[in-house]
């Protein structure tokens, strides 16, 4: 008598089947072949849906694999399910010899490869001085890791779109900073005159920066954000083409020539501002 799985399990057997490294149509003929004992290409295209030509190729598959017999009864072709416990054994002992074998391609390969990465890491790369990043949590972790290296001086044009886009972010933007200053650093701040209309934490954020020793002022207008690390490193975002998403993109450039040029800006620009009142 023929048998059948619960259906309500039977995509969950097929998956499983899948992941011990079944094919598809394999999982469906196995599992029909277990429920039904025996069959034929011609019951098992019936009640797999698979064309009797695609399933004789199938079913020789699995015989090579050792997961399903053939045998004859006159001139007609009857296959079978392996025991399960044979046939998920061969598969496990199958792909632990893949395995060793594979372990061994890479023993032989590591020598070989590592004598070229390390002939590579000898290669001058023009670029080597440029980091672009794209995600504002890399943007807010590169701007805490720059601040907590920075020794003497940190320098910013503060105008939108920012990182610290939600408080615990600029808590920890803000911890960096003044351990800056209380370790004898100067932390000076340019703020777009527009930025205070449309932000009250940032407002908020000078008070306090400002109290624990930051240098504030304001401008009109700043050309563009960007932060200047001991005049060697810069952080300043890119423009993105028209029509994109206006996800902010941050190039971050160590290199001391324009660093220096960025920091003349600055300078030139700190001359020009006005101190920023607490009472804002």
């Amino acid at each position: 008598m023929e048998s059948e799985f619960d259906i309500a399990n039977y995509s969950s057997y097929i998956r499983k089947l899948l992941n011990l490294g079944f094919t598809e149509r394999e999982a469906k003929i196995y599992l029909t072949l277990l429920t039904n004992r025996m069959a034929t290409a011609i019951d098992l295209q019936g009640k797999v849906g698979v064309h009797r030509t695609k399933v004789y190729e199938v079913l020789q598959n699995m015989i090579n694999r050792g997961i399903c017999i053939e045998k004859r009864v006159g001139r007609t072709r009857i296959f079978e399910a392996v025991d399960p416990k044979i046939a998920f054994e061969m598969l496990i002992e199958n792909y632990r010899n893949e395995l060793k074998r594979k372990e061994r391609i890479a023993e032989e390969l590591t020598q070989v490869c590592m004598n070229y990465f390390n002939e590579s890491k000898e290669i001058h790369n023009p670029l080597g001085f440029i980091e672009i990043l794209k995600n504002r949590v890399q943007i807010h972790k590169m701007y805490v890791s720059v601040v907590e290296s920075t020794k003497k001086e940190l320098l910013t044009f503060n105008k939108g779109p920012y990182a610290c886009d939600n408080p615990q972010r600029l808590k920890e933007q803000q911890i960096a900073e003044v351990k800056l200053i209380n370790r004898g650093g100067i932390c000076k701040n340019i703020y777009e005159k527009s930025e205070f209309q449309n932000l009250q934490w940032l407002v908020e954020y000078i008070k306090e920066q400002k109290q624990a020793g930051q240098l504030a002022r304001m401008v009109d207008f700043l050309p563009i954000k960007m932060v200047i690390s001991d005049g060697e490193k810069v952080m300043l975002p890119l423009e993105e083409e028209s029509g994109q998403s206006g996800e902010l993109v941050m190039c971050v450039i160590k290199h001391k020539a324009f660093g220096s040029a960025c920091k003349m800006l600055f300078d030139y620009l700190w001359e020009k501002t006005k101190e920023i009142n607490c009472r804002l």
